[in-house]
């Protein structure tokens, strides 16, 4: 199963200048808690802003990097060299999407569920989630918390 985590600023913000525009200690622990023991897919911007935060691949978590260059490695990390053919694969497990824009873009219409933190406050940012139609999903779960909310999303199977 292809599944998206993001949190999503007003306007769909995800991002400013390769970092999060915000700073929620809930949502890092619920990205974290969510994801561990799971694969994690995120383009190389998104793995090169987690190096700079935590100076290692995500803990706990296969570490899957998408990129052009066959020949960049990093050790620990697997790569994906063609993210959609990787997504067409038949996943038995919950496969997580962390990033960036354009990984999210390629993996959304492959989706079965997203994990949307919404934020409800303005941030500055230049780094916006692709157009999203929320009428393909339903909401099974949701949880406020502040200025936050923790929303579950399932696509409406056809």
């Amino acid at each position: 199963m292809i599944s998206i985590i993001v949190a999503l600023g007003q306007n769909n913000l995800i991002g400013n200048n390769n970092e999060l525009p915000w700073n929620y200690p809930a949502d890092l622990h619920y990205f974290k808690v969510t994801t561990t023991g799971h694969k994690v897919v995120m383009g190389r911007n998104t793995f090169e802003s987690i190096l700079n935060r935590l100076h290692k691949p995500l803990p706990n978590r296969e570490n899957y990097v998408v990129t052009k260059n066959p020949l960049w490695h990093y050790p620990g990390v697997q790569v994906i060299l063609d993210l959609e053919k990787f997504l067409k694969e038949d996943h038995q497990d919950e496969i997580f999407v962390i990033g960036g824009r354009s990984i999210f873009e390629t993996a959304l219409p492959y989706a079965n569920r997203l994990y949307i933190t919404h934020i409800r406050k303005a941030y500055p940012g230049n780094v916006f989630f692709p157009d999203l139609d929320l009428s393909q999903f339903s909401l099974v779960k949701q949880k406020d918390q502040n200025e936050i909310s923790f929303c579950v999303y399932e696509r409406i199977k056809p």
